[in-house]
């Protein structure tokens, strides 16, 4: 029986030993960690809080951000599993996802890269490292997606950096053609990998020095994303969720306001009407004018009707006002979730070298 506690909620995992080296999730938290050998128990530590579902009620002013929030989990689960961060193993693998790991840098070190992907590398190496960045191919490996069905099957492995002896290489997933700035955050994360091992970093993981060449890119424009702290994201979290709530209470009294407007424009329509009519008779016979309390009944209404519906088109600009406000949010949010920091990976995935 192997126990180690879950890398996000800290709460002890038991399993076989057969599942050394798999996908386990938590049974309180359902997070995805990789079972460690026997005789091997990962650190605790603290990890973000799964940000809580937002409610039924404020779906629709969700449903535009629900593919950027897949694609960040996919992005933090992968994180975990430490794909990135394998520059390097043993002759002897500790686990099967490692060995296939291994087995796929062994594969692509010394071919040719993909001609798009070594351009952007090239790029970035001038635009953010004075062309510094060490010589190496970047390639599409599809094999990594199997990488992810080893492990468990609830992430995506999107990169790789490594290097077998002195040649390096980076692997990204096809699949992350698709989508631009899925592909600059991966290559960006894996190029700073490149980079602190080509200056004699190889052991940063994602410390220090990694965040801090990570947040230089992101600073420059490297990608898109956001620099948070789980202090951030649940403060903005909480009051997103807040103020969704109080946007669909605030647009179904909107709704409310608007059927009784309804109402009284057909109301008030109808008294003038019938009020023009007799006026028009009366002045053709020179008889038989409404007496002056009904005209000022009828009129009182007519203004009454203006001043509510002015409030409510008043109401109806502030309202539009707070859902681009909240709709700016939710955007800064999603980049805080996608932003590729890695954090979850140090704690589950080693350094190793390929002899």
């Amino acid at each position: 029986m192997i126990s180690f506690r879950c890398g996000r909620c800290a709460e002890w995992v038991k399993v076989d030993d057969a599942e050394a080296g798999r996908g386990v999730a938590c049974q309180r938290c359902h997070h995805v960690n990789i079972c460690p050998p026997a005789s091997i128990a990962p650190p605790v530590r603290q990890r973000r809080s799964p940000a809580p579902a937002p409610s039924a009620s404020s779906a629709w002013l969700w449903s535009g951000v629900v593919a950027l929030l897949v694609a960040a989990a996919g992005w933090l689960v992968w994180s975990a599993v430490g794909g990135s961060n394998a520059t390097a193993a043993p002759a002897s693998a500790a686990t099967p996802v490692e060995a296939l790991q291994q087995a796929l840098l062994r594969q692509n070190v010394g071919k040719p890269g993909d001609p798009i992907l070594n351009r952007m590398y090239a790029d970035l190496s001038a635009r953010h490292f004075s062309g510094a960045l060490p010589a190496l191919e970047v390639l599409w490996e599809p094999r990594l997606a199997d990488v992810s069905t080893l492990a468990a099957q609830a992430f995506k492995l999107e990169g790789m950096f490594g290097h077998v002896g002195r040649k390096s290489v980076i692997l990204l997933n096809p699949d992350l053609q698709t989508d631009r700035q899925a592909l600059s955050r991966a290559l960006s994360h894996e190029i700073v990998h490149a980079h602190l091992f080509a200056t004699g970093n190889a052991n940063a993981e994602h410390g220090p020095a990694f965040q801090a060449v990570l947040r230089r890119l992101a600073q420059e424009g490297a990608f898109e994303g956001l620099v948070s702290n789980d202090e951030d994201r649940t403060n903005l979290r909480a009051w997103l969720d807040a103020e969704s709530a109080r946007l669909d209470t605030e647009r179904a009294d909107l709704d409310r306001v608007g059927a009784e407007i309804e109402r009284d424009r057909v109301e008030v329509e109808r008294a003038l009407a019938d009020l023009n009519a007799q006026m028009t008779a009366a002045n053709a016979q020179g008889q038989g004018w409404p007496p002056q309390t009904e005209v000022a009944a009828i009129t009182g209404k007519r203004d009454d009707y203006n001043r509510r519906a002015i409030d409510a088109n008043e109401r109806i600009e502030r309202d539009r006002a707070d859902v681009a406000h909240f709709n700016r949010e939710v955007a800064r949010y999603n980049l805080m979730l996608v932003y590729p920091d890695g954090l979850d990976e140090k704690a589950l995935m080693k350094t190793r070298t390929v002899k």
